[in-house]
This record gives C-alpha cells, sequence and structure tokens, in this order.
C-alpha cells in the first residue's frame, strides 16, 4: 500500500465517524458534545486515569436511557463506528471507556437510583456513582452491596464483579444482581434476568460488558443505618504482625461474616514515606468484633475508626485514591497467607528502590481476602470455588504525572509482574485467576478460564452476536 492510500483511508475513517457524530446530533441535539465545547472537556476530565483522558473521540453521545442507547448502536454498527463504553470511566485499561477517531457512548445520564415497592429492591443507572448511590438510600435506611469507593461507576464495577463490604455475605455484587436491563449489538433491549435469557444473565456476571451495553441493574436492598469501621495506620515494622492477623481472620470469617478489610502499603515519593493501612468495616455496626479487636490490638500509629454510614467510608476510601495522574495497574490472586504477603510485600519495597519516581510518583498494593463465605456464593463466570480459599486478591500499581516516561513506568510494571508470578509460582501460591476490574491490558481475565466455560460464554456470543459486532466496534475490552 502507499503512503498516499494510507493516509487517504485515515482520512475516510475520520470522514466516516464524523457522519456518525452528525447523525446522532441530528436526532440528540443536546446529547452530543464535540471536543471544542466544555461539556466535552468536562467529560474528559472525569477519568480516573490521566492516559484514558487523553483518548480523543470525535465525539461523545450522553444517552438518557435504553432506548436512546439502541438508537445509538442501530447507527453506528450501520455506518460500522467504533465506540467506547464510559459508565464511571475508573478503569486504568487505556481505551477500556474511551477512543481516539470513534464515538464515546457516556453513560453518566443514565445515574437513577429508584427503590421499587415496597422497598426490596432497587433499580441503579450504570452511570451512577457509589456515593450518589449510597446517599439515596441512607435516607431509608436501606443500602446495597456495592463499591467501596465514593466516584466508582456502579457498571463496570458490577460488570467485572463487584467487591463489596457485604462480600463475606453475599459474594461479589455481581451474584446478587437480579436483573440486567441490556442494549445487545442487535439493538433489542433485553431483560436478562434468572428466567428470561439465564445463558446472557450469566455471562454479564465478570465479563466486563463482553456482550452488550448493560444501561440499568436491579439488586436487593439491605436494611442498614449505619457500619463502624475506619482506617488504622502502622509502621513499617508492624507489617508481618499484619500479615499474620490477615491470614488469620480470613481463615475464620465464617465466625464474623459482617466484618471485611484489606490491607494497603505504598511509597509516596513526595513524602520519601511508606504509608500502611488496614481498612476494617463491620456492617452491622458492632465495634466490639473480633476482627476489628485483632487489628486494634497490634500498635498502631492512629485510627479513623468510628460509626459512619457506607457513603462516608466510601468517600473516606475515595479520598486517597484520586484522578489526576498516569496510571498503570495489575492484578495477582495468591493463597491467604502470611508468607505469599511477605514475598509480595518484600518485592515492591525493592522496586521502590530500583524505580527513579517522579515527584507525584507512588508504588500501592492492596491485599483483599477473598473468603470461603465468599467463594461460597458464586453465580458468575469465574470458577472459583470453596475449595480454593480462602484467597487473597492482589492490587498493585505504580502513579506518576510526566507523560514522556510512560514507556518507562509500564516496563517497570510488567517487571514487577514477572518478578512477583515468578517467586509466587515457585511457593506454589500463586492461583490462575485474573479479577477483571483489576486486571491490567496484557492480562486477559477471560483467557484464563476452562475449555468448558469459554465454550459456553462463545455459545453466548453466538446467540446474541452473531455478526461478531462487539469484537470489530468495541475495541477496548477483552472479547468473548
Amino acid at each position: 500500500m502507499k503512503f498516499d492510500d494510507g493516509l487517504q483511508q485515515v482520512s475516510d475513517a475520520y470522514g466516516v465517524v464524523k457522519q456518525a457524530c452528525n447523525t446522532l446530533h441530528q436526532l440528540f441535539p443536546t446529547q452530543v458534545f464535540y471536543p471544542d465545547e466544555p461539556r466535552y472537556k468536562d467529560a474528559q476530565l472525569q477519568y480516573w486515569a490521566v492516559q484514558q483522558a487523553e483518548l480523543q473521540p470525535s465525539c461523545r453521545f450522553l444517552p438518557g436511557s435504553a432506548q436512546e442507547v439502541r438508537t445509538a448502536v442501530e447507527h453506528l454498527t450501520m455506518q460500522n463506528v467504533s465506540f467506547a463504553i464510559a459508565s464511571g470511566g475508573h478503569s486504568s485499561v487505556t481505551g477500556a471507556s474511551n477512543i481516539d477517531v470513534g464515538v464515546a457512548l457516556d453513560l453518566s445520564s443514565i445515574a437513577h437510583v429508584e427503590l421499587l415497592e415496597p422497598e426490596s429492591a432497587v433499580w441503579l443507572g450504570v452511570g451512577a456513582h457509589w456515593a450518589d448511590v449510597y446517599a439515596t438510600l441512607e435516607q431509608y435506611g436501606l443500602t446495597v452491596s456495592g463499591g467501596r469507593v465514593a466516584d466508582v461507576g456502579v457498571g463496570g464495577y458490577v460488570l467485572g464483579g463487584g467487591f463489596s463490604w457485604f462480600a463475606t455475605q453475599y459474594g461479589w455484587t455481581c451474584d446478587s444482581v437480579v436483573e440486567f436491563e441490556v442494549v445487545a449489538p442487535d439493538a433489542r433491549i433485553l431483560s436478562v434476568n434468572a428466567r428470561d435469557h439465564d445463558d446472557l444473565f450469566w455471562a454479564l456476571k465478570g465479563s466486563l460488558g463482553a456482550v452488550g451495553v448493560v444501561t440499568r441493574i436491579k439488586v436487593p436492598a439491605i436494611v442498614n443505618r449505619a457500619v463502624f469501621g475506619g482506617a488504622i495506620s502502622y509502621s513499617q515494622e508492624q507489617m508481618p504482625a499484619l500479615f499474620e492477623v490477615l491470614e488469620t481472620i480470613s481463615w475464620n470469617a465464617g465466625d464474623d461474616l459482617h466484618t471485611q478489610d484489606y490491607i494497603s502499603f505504598g511509597w509516596i515519593e513526595r513524602y520519601q514515606a511508606f504509608g500502611n493501612t488496614a481498612y476494617v468495616v463491620n456492617t452491622d455496626s458492632n465495634e466490639s468484633s473480633t476482627v476489628l479487636s485483632s487489628f486494634r490490638g497490634i500498635p498502631h500509629i492512629h485510627d479513623s475508626l468510628r460509626k459512619m454510614t457506607l457513603r462516608e467510608s466510601a468517600e473516606e476510601v475515595g479520598a486517597s485514591n484520586l484522578a489526576g495522574l498516569r496510571r498503570s495497574k495489575f492484578t495477582l490472586t495468591t493463597k491467604c497467607d502470611a508468607r505469599a504477603m511477605s514475598t509480595i510485600h518484600k518485592q515492591c519495597l525493592a522496586t521502590v528502590e530500583a524505580v527513579k519516581f517522579d515527584e507525584e510518583g507512588m508504588l500501592g498494593a492492596t491485599f483483599q481476602p477473598l473468603t470461603v463465605p465468599h467463594l461460597q456464593a458464586q453465580s458468575n463466570i469465574f470458577e472459583l470455588s470453596p475449595e480454593d480459599g480462602p484467597l487473597l486478591l492482589v492490587s498493585i500499581e505504580l502513579w506518576w504525572s510526566n507523560a514522556s516516561r510512560d514507556g518507562y513506568f509500564e516496563q517497570q510494571v510488567v517487571k514487577l509482574y514477572a518478578e512477583l508470578t515468578a517467586s509466587l509460582t515457585r511457593d506454589g501460591r500463586l492461583h490462575a485467576f485474573v479479577y477483571p476490574n483489576y486486571a491490567a491490558k496484557w492480562q486477559n481475565p477471560l483467557a484464563v478460564l476452562s475449555y468448558k466455560t469459554k465454550e459456553k460464554l462463545a455459545e453466548v456470543k453466538r446467540l446474541y452476536d452473531p455478526e461478531d459486532v462487539w469484537r470489530w466496534l468495541v475495541p477496548g475490552i477483552w472479547h468473548l
């Protein structure tokens, strides 16, 4: 192909996308925004990772209902125009919820929280943030099994599994879903539940939107007025004791289904210091729980333990995880024992010594137990078994601010991943599970599934997307 021919193809692609944007604008003149408009620029700033915000869609379309999403899908597939689907925009995978030379299907306007009579279930718009969900429901003394971070969106969180403070009681948030409203690739609007389209109902739980656009999610309401918990910070010397406590309470999780916890640690370049935290929540507002006592029993620097709402907790967790930086992130799953935690901790410390951070730099790691009661509540694609547990869900990320160093930090992330997988494999502590919501772009959560599950997912794909439209027009996600 000649160079001029390549330029012509690029020009043609821009022209087709521009035409698609103009068509949507004619249909929805107040809901389509172009790069020179304030609403477009404001929406771009909502992404958690700067690399996502730097992608420049030809236009952003903000539908307000499944019917409007269907219209968009019809036109975009007809004109063969690629698009990205964004609810909260919290993914660190570049291209997962934004796109260059395409259309951003921005679901942030589908953000309603509708409590159903007799207050037993809630319809959640996928564009809602968890802080808003909790704020709406807490006035009724209710909540839902939802996100731990205030500004995470409902859609991606649930479709990727969803780790909540109720996980030991109810499993992943996706396991408790009653119904999905879905715009299928063929532009049908489907009510998907255990009776109708039960195959798709199963496939949506963990596949991160690999079949269609989910617009609403119905989940059970939970009676809850307050929780007790907060953050407890520790010195570096206490990390071995923390690991031992997390292992012990994870193995005994059946004794206290209401208390959930995680450990996080990180290097903060600006302060030339490590921060080490346990965050613990008892959803029954019991401040004397054994788990809380175990963490309190380790000498610590200070804590924010108190009676609070889930919204207040989500805002506290979110305050330490702000948007506006460049990020790269990956996940691992291990046996939940102190030896695995120590291996990861030591390798992260070695990485801090070796990496040349900029002023905004940080390395952060989080350990979240997957308890046996959690794993018993499985109705998703993950293939996890109670016999596997307890497991440890590990999230590790690097932050930086200088775009010219993207390649350097990506290399450091891949290097750390390789070192950890090698060490944990030698120790017999690595598990194959890859959690979609924490996975790097080069980690494919669907690839590690068994042949039987892959075949079952492929059959769902053939039924609901027989032309394989999603693979070509929604390029930023993992595909079945």
